[in-house]
């Protein structure tokens, strides 16, 4: 896949870069994930013949739909834009209201967007599993690639 070139990001795929476009120094560096219109395309594909796309944006329905779709995506999660290009206003909030049902992870990453631009620390969610299905001090289920 080419990516045009960016002066504020790599065009090499998952190179770190910092804030001023180039290479971090240090060990606690973050890969630059790809978030373009051609990678949010597949995503919003796999949803679709996976059965799970959402057809109505009412706010119960994006509660009740939002879970499956992380389920699905697994351990890769689904970040902020994505969430937004699958219809899920306001993903924080919904994954907010989600908590007290779901052990829901917040990973933070750097993007570089549909709009081409680097973006720092946007959230990846990955579903871990129902909170009623953990004994008390179990670590929550991995649920893989599921």
């Amino acid at each position: 896949m080419t990516h045009p070139p960016n002066e504020t990001a790599s065009t090499a795929g998952g190179r770190s870069v910092d804030q001023a476009g180039g290479p971090e120094a240090t060990k606690k560096q973050k890969k630059t994930q790809w978030c373009d219109q051609q990678s949010i395309n597949k995503k919003l594909e796999e949803i679709r013949l996976a059965g799970l796309r959402l057809r109505i944006t009412s706010s119960d329905t994006q509660l009740a739909t939002l879970p499956k779709v992380l389920a699905y995506f697994g351990a890769a999660g689904a970040n902020t834009y994505e969430l937004t290009a699958m219809g899920y206003c306001r993903a924080a909030t919904r994954i907010g209201a989600l908590k007290d049902t779901y052990v829901i992870d917040s990973v933070r990453e750097n993007v570089i967007g549909p709009d081409g631009m680097f973006h720092i620390n946007v959230a990846r969610y990955i579903l871990r599993g129902k909170k009623q299905d953990m004994l008390p001090g179990q670590q929550p289920l991995d649920l893989g690639a599921a």
